[in-house]
């Protein structure tokens, strides 16, 4: 006791008289704490004030625990209620008197955690053989064995139960080769929790049972039923079924209930697997390659062109070509320079010629002035530009895979139709007291699945998103993939086409950290975190992490490697024919209508005499007009 700076002092009314606890003497300046129980004392709802001091005497740091009490009932219920509720430090210091009802099976954990004690035995007057009388009063001290048992046999090395919940990245399925053996030179990937146990069985000299609990697989992490049941490994701690609890277990208040949790010795990603879809645009092969203020530009100099070179015609051919008459040059000459203006006489074929030497296609005459000609020359080097930019932008559209829609925020999930669900029942409730509106909207929708095969399917089929770890996800896309490929190959589902890739969010919903779980109030923690510790400083969690992924990362680089190329195959080239056919649609309406406008307009008009057209078709636009009003 000398070596605590803090005593808390537990009595009844019977050693309360006999210790004198002001003169107590320390080495060093003594904070000191008193508690007096009643015979009658009831833990189940227990006194404020021996909950006040407890929390108070721990919370200053007080390691060193007096409990001088008759009963040793009361000492045992006393005992049971502080460590349940963790008011005292197990890893402190006790001092208590000894009682063989402290000793009862339903006892022997507590010993498994309080390890630092010491029992007053007291013997009182006995008698010898011969029949005289001892008065000389004996105090023997006592001690416990860690871990408790009975009347058994330590061997030179301790059996240690671990509970395994199986889950990626900590244990690995291929770990159970080695529940009952030690792994040597072993290249598979066993999971990081796995290999943690391994280093510090050696360390601290015991053997590892290694045990899945019934149902583990639905189970889990398991849950808080109706009149305090439980179920998974929260089901293994209340009853302290192991020493150590394997399962990937968050460093969370929750998990702080029914586990001492290590350091955490990694970080993980929680997020979502999403599906994500194609962007089915090659009907649109034809404008992909500009965007829409491109279009409208080139439209609008499509135009303006085609206008310009109409009216550089008429004013040549009304002004120049007149002034020309009048200094009465020669007609020959005048007709041989006026060659190729009626392709731009009218505004109509002004524009569609324009628009042809746009797609590079030669005019069948050119004009003979030279100001068009210039005109022209200029316009075809701004064709040869806008040409090589559409082809150049066409290559890469045909060349690259389609863009695919995913979701990587969670903004965008909660504004998406998709459900979303874990089999976490503490995700559920992350999402909702979050102070995020996207997490609340979110946890709303929160459903729970145990199932994650059918998660994944769900996701597969893009109505579901799964949360997880990033490195669950990783597996779960690459066995997914591998799936598809193979039902593929052997043609067993006809609808594989309508199934989606799955994609990984972005964005991690939380960094959370990842511990080893211990048996509630573990005398083992101090020690397993100098390990833990240690072992994270040589790069070891890293180096099996990477083990673990690394089956995923290879296969995932040969799926894409084999993966469908960037082929122009007919479903690519669809916007094409979609071209031919709204062409041969338009020109076939364009027909309807020159018929009906030959018979209903043309053939009526009193003026028309089909055998004298010419002289039809010579009578001016603006008479044509008024007659047939």
């Amino acid at each position: 006791m000398e070596e605590a700076d803090c005593i808390v002092f537990i009595t009844d009314s019977i050693y309360r008289t006999l210790l004198d606890i002001v003169h107590v003497q320390s080495a060093s300046i003594l904070s000191k704490y008193e508690i007096v129980l009643r015979e009658n004392e009831q833990f189940f709802r227990p006194r404020k004030p021996i909950r006040r001091i407890l929390s108070d005497s721990k919370a200053v740091g007080c390691n060193a625990y007096v409990i001088l009490i008759a009963n040793g009932f009361l000492t045992s219920e006393f005992l049971q209620y502080a460590e349940n509720e963790r008011l005292i430090d197990t890893h402190g210091l006790f001092l208590l008197l000894y009682d063989h009802h402290l000793f009862l099976p339903n006892l022997h954990y507590l010993w498994n955690r309080i390890i630092n004690v010491v029992f007053i035995r007291q013997y009182n007057i006995y008698k010898h053989r011969s029949g005289e009388k001892t008065s000389d009063e004996r105090i023997d001290l006592d001690t416990v064995y860690f871990p408790s048992h009975g009347n058994t046999y330590t061997t030179k090395y301790i059996d240690t139960w671990i509970a395994v919940f199986e889950h990626i990245p900590s244990v690995m399925k291929k770990s159970r080769a080695y529940y009952n053996k030690r792994p040597n030179n072993n290249t598979d990937a066993l999971g990081i929790e796995f290999e943690l146990i391994q280093i510090i069985s050696k360390a601290m000299n015991f053997k590892p049972k290694y045990y899945m609990p019934h149902n583990i697989d639905s189970e889990k992490w398991g849950t808080t039923g109706d009149n305090e049941t439980y179920t998974g490994l929260t089901n293994e701690a209340i009853q302290g079924k192991a020493a150590f609890y394997l399962g990937d277990l968050h460093y969370t208040l929750h998990h702080l209930t029914y586990f001492d949790l290590t350091i955490p010795y990694n970080t993980e990603c929680l997020t979502f697997l999403t599906p994500e879809s194609l962007t089915e645009n090659s009907w649109m092969l034809l404008i992909l390659p500009f965007k829409l203020y491109t279009w409208i530009a080139l439209i609008f100099t499509l135009i303006l062109g085609g206008i310009a070179f109409h009216f550089l015609s008429i004013f040549y051919k009304k002004y120049i070509s007149l002034y020309k008459n009048k200094m009465h040059i020669q007609t020959t000459f005048m007709k041989k320079e006026g060659k190729g203006l009626y392709l731009f006489t009218e505004v109509q074929n002004s524009i569609l010629y324009t628009y042809g030497m746009l797609l590079q296609v030669s005019l069948p005459n050119l004009p003979s002035p030279w100001a068009v000609r210039v005109f022209i020359g200029w316009w075809w080097i701004y064709s040869i530009l806008v040409a090589v930019a559409y082809r150049a932008s066409m290559t890469a559209t045909l060349a690259n895979p389609a863009a695919r829609v995913t979701i990587d925020t969670l903004a965008q999930l909660a504004k998406s139709s998709i459900e979303v669900g874990g089999w976490n029942k503490e995700g559920k409730e992350f999402f909702l007291i979050s102070s995020d509106s996207d997490s609340q909207e979110i946890g709303k929708k929160f459903q729970l699945i145990l199932n994650q095969e059918e998660a994944i399917e769900k996701v597969a089929n893009g109505s579901f998103s799964y949360y997880e770890n990033s490195y669950f996800h990783r597996y779960a896309r690459v066995k997914r993939q591998i799936l598809e490929k193979e039902q593929k190959e052997n043609r067993t589902t006809m609808n594989m086409s309508l199934k989606h890739n799955l994609h990984i969010m972005e964005e991690c919903a939380i960094n959370m950290p990842v511990a080893l779980g211990m048996e509630k109030n573990s005398p083992l923690k101090p020690h397993v975190d100098t390990l833990i510790r240690r072992v994270i400083e040589t790069g070891l969690v890293e180096k099996w992490l990477s083990d673990v992924m690394e089956w995923s990362k290879i296969t995932e680089i040969r799926q894409e490697t084999e993966s469908e190329k960037a082929l122009v195959n007919l479903h690519k080239l669809q916007g094409a024919f979609i071209a031919v056919v709204a062409g041969y649609i338009l020109a076939f309406i364009v027909l309807i209508g020159e018929i009906l406008y030959w018979k209903h307009v043309i053939l009526k008009d009193p003026k028309f005499d089909k055998y004298h057209l010419d002289i039809f078709y010579n009578i001016p636009a603006n008479a044509k007009f008024k007659s047939s009003i």
